[in-house]
């Protein structure tokens, strides 16, 4: 994965850049019309192939995995097929919000109401748990998502007692935390989603302060961007992050019914989606991925579905690369 570098802004004066070069946004006359979908599956239901309310998804080289609010997993190949269901143990609580896939095709599932952290192979089976209910280094209240760095070294995002990340080596042994509950850059309201660029750099929406923050792998902070609102740079409730193979990041925007595409200077690419009910409209998306050479996978979690956006082109020429 090619390096992310953006720029260390403050929220004010990358809202005000954003904003002169996102206004032309879903003009390419290539792309399908108001952002469209190239590829819809799903539907209500609780059946193979159907979802309730999905809310989190990882994919590796040939899967999809999504988990639902009906304690289950569901593996698809890459083409919207379905190929495998599994019940996760202990979900009368609630459900998890959080898939993250490791570099050996390992699936992590942040167990959101059972406080832990569950690791499976690719057929299912529980490898790894770790985790319990507290506050202290290890303890978890509601975490929401997990992620893995190329090393296989962990990182968890919780909300309650602390808005806080931890880190994990691969075996579960706590590493080091940051962050508290705030405004400040470096704090958090509600983190919600993680993502690692292929410098171990970690991006956190934090979704309660409507922006997204970059981190070192020690959690030294770096940037933030971002601010309440619906215009282009703006953000309202971003529940998800996915990198692509170019290095862009997309923000998916439970809030505002859309997801935002940014290259790796921070500047805004695309808008996809709007609140609807239609192919290409979309109703409060909790989780995105983005799939070389097939797009931008959205779970429009209001509408029981996924749908498959293309991935926006941008001029690499102008992109900041170091």
């Amino acid at each position: 994965m090619k390096r992310v570098s953006f720029q260390s802004v403050v929220v004010g004066a990358f809202g005000a850049a954003l904003l002169a070069v996102a206004a032309g946004c879903g003009e390419d006359p290539a792309a399908p019309p108001h952002g469209g979908a190239i590829a819809v599956w799903g539907g209500p239901g609780r059946t193979d192939g159907l979802f309730h309310a999905p809310r989190a998804a990882a994919h590796d080289r040939d899967r999809l995995y999504i988990v639902d609010k009906t304690g289950r997993i569901q593996v698809f190949d890459l083409g919207g097929r379905w190929r495998a269901t599994w019940i996760l143990p202990k979900f009368d609580k609630g459900f998890p919000s959080g898939l993250g896939v490791r570099a050996d095709g390992a699936l992590g599932v942040a167990d959101t109401h059972n406080y832990v952290v569950r690791v499976y192979d690719p057929e299912g089976i529980e490898i790894m748990v770790f985790g319990r209910e507290g506050g202290e280094p290890g303890e978890f209240t509601y975490l929401t998502d997990v992620e893995f760095d190329g090393e296989g070294r962990l990182y968890v995002c919780e909300h309650g007692r602390r808005d806080r990340i931890q880190k994990f080596d691969p075996d579960g042994r706590f590493l080091l935390q940051w962050g508290d509950t705030g405004e400040e850059p470096g704090e958090f309201h509600r983190p919600q989603a993680l993502a690692v660029d292929g410098d171990g750099n970690v991006y956190v929406a934090d979704a309660g302060n409507h922006r997204v923050q970059k981190f070192t792998p020690d959690g030294e902070f770096l940037a933030v961007f971002g601010s309440p609102g619906d215009a282009p740079g703006e953000m309202l409730y971003p529940y998800d992050l996915a990198i692509s193979a170019e290095g862009d990041l997309v923000v998916c925007e439970y809030g505002n019914n859309r997801v935002q595409v940014f290259d790796r200077s921070g500047r805004g690419i695309a808008i996809l989606g709007k609140a609807g009910r239609e192919e290409g409209e979309l109703a409060t998306p909790w989780a995105v991925c983005c799939v070389p050479d097939r797009g931008i996978y959205v779970l429009d979690t209001g509408n029981h579905r996924v749908q498959v956006f293309p991935m926006p082109r941008s001029d690499r020429a102008g992109s900041e690369t170091g």
